[in-house]
């Protein structure tokens, strides 16, 4: 298990600040920190969660280059054994930019009620981006705010969608399916 340090060169959070070029976008999250056992007894093991994301899988190669560096600096540091099981679970997703253009000028020309802007990158982590790997592709993010105006992000606890936002969702892509293979 892995045993977590506070420090410069042993701080998981210093892979972004530190190890990438500012111009890289990267994440990394220690979501859960697990050391089960009575409260008056320093545990002899402790459990970290977490997860990375960035933009290109250049990127996510560094940060677990990195984080196999801080472990090995722990064990090191302080004669323990840490074990560590990273699984790169998808690759970066990569909207085509011609695509991309091509997907957003055929909404734009429909008379479907809703509007289509064009977002910065985002590092989500998804099964779509085996297929972007595979042929030019466009990830689409649907708006899905509920009606009672409650919105949450993603991952939150009272994270909520509107339903009807499956049905917009599903006519976007059907539109530039049926556009495309009209060509």
């Amino acid at each position: 298990m892995l045993k977590y340090v506070k420090g410069e060169d042993y701080n998981a959070q210093t892979i972004v600040s530190r190890r990438l070029s500012p111009f890289e976008a990267g994440v990394v999250t220690i979501g859960s920190f697990d050391g089960q056992g009575q409260f008056n007894i320093i545990q002899d093991t402790v459990s970290l969660e977490g997860d990375i994301r960035g933009l290109t899988d250049q990127t996510k190669e560094v940060i677990e280059t990195e984080i196999r560096r801080i472990v090995k600096g722990i064990e090191v540091m302080f004669d323990i054994e840490c074990e560590l099981d990273y699984q790169d679970d998808y690759p970066a997703l990569y909207n085509d930019p011609e695509f991309t253009q091509y997907v957003a000028d055929t909404l734009q020309s429909t008379d479907l009620d809703f509007d289509v802007a064009l977002t910065e990158p985002q590092p989500p982590s998804e099964d779509f981006a085996y297929y972007a790997k595979e042929r030019p592709s466009s990830f689409i993010y649907a708006g899905a705010s509920p009606e009672d105006g409650h919105i949450y992000p993603h991952h939150h606890p009272k994270f909520n969608i509107n339903e009807k936002s499956l049905l917009i969702a599903a006519q976007a892509v059907g539109t530039v399916v049926i556009d495309y293979l009209n060509q």
